[in-house]
């Protein structure tokens, strides 16, 4: 495998960013490209786009899957397009793929597209792909349900600011849970592509166990089951060890081979 730091400029927005990119390499310099399966995966809040990389062996698990990872940076914005900040759903959810796309031999097709995050990245998995399900096969959510975790965004710093001003503003966190939960409800009605989603967390976790209940308990009350919905919950916490001890979980729901065996 190799893994690539790449940055470049997002008209989204409106600077220059970067990307960290796990891509499989072929076994003989002849061997004609061809384009991989593909996870874009998401960091949880306070953390970054290497944090996956550092807290986890998802390169070892790329690896025995010919998978190629997308890790873009999206910071504390709940992977909205931020009322004060920048546009990371836009940039997320529509621009990177295309960029990465032009970089890389990355699969267009939706079948071999995933989306998967822990904590926040879970939740914008769930945003990003209920809104998108055209472009990927599977949604995978780490500690999360699709509602933000309003008891720590909600806390003002010194100045008097809290991330869900600065986001959603006073009562926009209320409209975008709605709106992903109609989302839902029209992909699952729609007769079309329905992504399949995945959640699990932490018996122990004390942060977001009821918010993924709560997602557990909507996903299960459709009928005929049109999300393939899979819910469990481990032993383990909010953490690393529960995320790299699970992420593999998700990886077998997407119907990823573990024996691809690329390098």
């Amino acid at each position: 495998m190799a893994l690539i730091h790449i940055g470049f400029f997002s008209e989204a927005l409106g600077m220059c960013t970067g990307c960290d990119v796990i891509l499989p390499q072929l076994t003989r310099a002849d061997e004609p490209a061809r384009p991989f399966p593909t996870m874009y995966l998401l960091h949880n809040l306070t953390k970054s786009r290497s944090s996956w990389q550092r807290m986890s062996g998802i390169e070892r698990y790329a690896v025995a899957r010919g998978l190629a990872v997308i890790m873009p940076d999206a910071h504390l914005s709940s992977y909205a397009d931020m009322l004060h900040g920048g546009r990371y759903f836009t940039y997320i959810a529509d621009e990177l793929p295309e960029i990465m796309r032009g970089f890389f031999p990355l699969s267009r097709d939706r079948e071999q597209t995933f989306i998967c995050g822990s904590s926040m990245g879970g939740y914008g998995a769930l945003k990003i792909g209920l809104n998108r399900p055209d472009q990927y096969a599977a949604i995978g959510s780490l500690s999360s349900g699709f509602t933000s975790y309003r008891g720590f965004i909600s806390r003002t710093d010194d100045r008097g600011l809290s991330l869900q001003y600065l986001t959603f503003g006073e009562t926009g966190l209320d409209e975008e849970d709605i709106d992903t939960a109609e989302k839902a409800r029209a992909v699952a009605a729609s007769g079309g592509n329905v992504p399949r989603i995945f959640i699990t967390v932490g018996s122990e976790d004390p942060i977001l166990l009821e918010n993924t209940r709560e997602a557990r308990d909507f996903f299960s009350a459709f009928e005929g089951d049109p999300f393939d919905f899979d819910y469990s919950e481990h032993p383990g916490g909010h953490n690393w060890a529960f995320w790299d001890a699970h992420i593999c979980d998700f990886l077998d729901y997407a119907g990823l081979d573990p024996h691809a065996h690329l390098i």
